[in-house]
Parts: structure tokens; C-alpha cells; sequence
């Protein structure tokens, strides 16, 4: 009976020790992330999802990837390959599993620029230039990150965010309690099974 519970004991602490730490995904050319078809793709220590991009006009937009981050182009004639906020750029993290959300770190940055943040498709951060944004250790399936700023003098308009996503660190969630109690129940199971089985012979 004591292996048992020393058994279980040590699954639990592998469990919560391997899922504490924090994993950062470097976004950068050559790093972590797969740009293939306008859709990136990471898969890091167990940490996996996509990144999508977005804009607010009618044209394609698709992940565009530079050695120090990434960004958002809008159509043929987006040369900046950056989050712009002339025509609202976005881009959208999607994990395949709840993580952590810790922080993400921008690149490219001047004096102008300021971002949106979104946990789960809800605001919680608006023209913020933390550099980098701290979450608050949040629970989330997702997280997007919004260039919206720009000024306009008559007929021309002109971008004031241009910036890049250099890396974003989260963490895995660990196993919950309940799932503990469970692995421990079946073990319990097995135990007094055994004895049973051991009784009758």
C-alpha cells in the first residue's frame, strides 16, 4: 500500500513539475514557427497552435515573417510586412491546449506604436505599449494582439502602429486536482482488488 501512495506521489509531482515551465516561442525567422500558406504553426515542448492574420478591409491577409518577428500583409501592395494600424491588422494565437498565458514581447517598437490585446476574444488590454505585455498568468485557449492606430490629414491617411510580434512564453496547464483524485482512485481500486484476489487463493 505505502508503493502505491509513493507511486502516486511521484506522478503527482512530475505532473505539476514538468507542466510549471514556462515555454518561450521565438516567432522570428529561423525560429519556432513554420510559415506555410499565409498560416503559421509551432509545436514546442508541448506547447502547439497556429497563427492567423487578419484585417478590417477585404483583402488577404496572411502571416508574414522577418528576422526580428513577425507581422501582417494585407494584399499585393502591403510591402511593410508589419502589424499596421491603417487598415486594423491583427494577429491571432490559437493553442491546441489551455496554457498559461504569461507574456509577449514586441519588436520594432518606436514611440508611436500600441497595441490592443485580446484573451479569448475578449479586450483586456487598449493601446497599451508594455514592452513586454505581462498577461497576469491567464488561463486561455487564445490570444490576439490588434494595431489599430492611425492619423489622417485630408484625403491621406497614414499608418502610426508598425510594429512585430518577436515571442510570446506560456505555460502548460498542469493536470487538475480531480484528474489527481481520479489516478488515485484507480489506483485504490487496484489495490484492494489485488488483496481480494490474493484472499481467495
Amino acid at each position: 500500500m505505502n508503493r502505491v501512495f509513493a507511486l502516486i506521489s511521484a506522478l503527482f509531482l512530475m505532473t505539476v513539475g514538468a507542466n510549471a515551465a514556462p515555454v518561450t516561442v521565438d516567432l522570428t525567422r529561423g525560429g519556432d514557427l513554420s510559415v506555410s500558406g499565409g498560416v503559421g504553426t509551432f509545436d514546442v515542448d508541448g506547447i502547439s497552435g497556429r497563427v492567423t492574420a487578419h484585417n478590417s478591409w477585404w483583402t488577404h491577409a496572411s502571416v508574414a515573417q522577418r528576422t526580428d518577428g513577425i507581422g501582417v500583409r494585407s494584399g499585393r501592395w502591403d510591402d511593410t510586412a508589419q502589424l499596421d494600424g491603417l487598415v486594423n491588422e491583427w494577429l491571432s494565437v490559437a493553442f491546441d491546449s489551455a496554457v498559461r498565458l504569461m507574456s509577449v514581447t514586441f519588436s520594432h517598437v518606436d514611440g508611436n506604436d500600441d497595441w490592443d490585446i485580446y484573451v479569448d476574444y475578449t479586450r483586456i488590454a487598449d493601446e497599451s505599449n508594455a514592452n513586454p505585455f505581462r498577461f497576469g498568468d491567464r488561463i486561455a485557449h487564445s490570444f490576439s494582439v490588434l494595431a489599430d492606430g492611425h492619423s489622417c490629414y485630408g484625403w491621406h491617411c497614414y499608418s502610426t502602429d508598425n510594429f512585430l510580434i518577436s515571442s510570446f512564453t506560456v505555460a502548460p496547464v498542469p493536470l487538475p486536482a480531480s484528474a489527481l483524485l481520479l489516478i488515485g482512485g484507480l489506483a485504490g481500486f487496484g489495490v484492494m482488488r489485488r488483496r481480494k484476489q490474493q484472499q481467495l487463493a
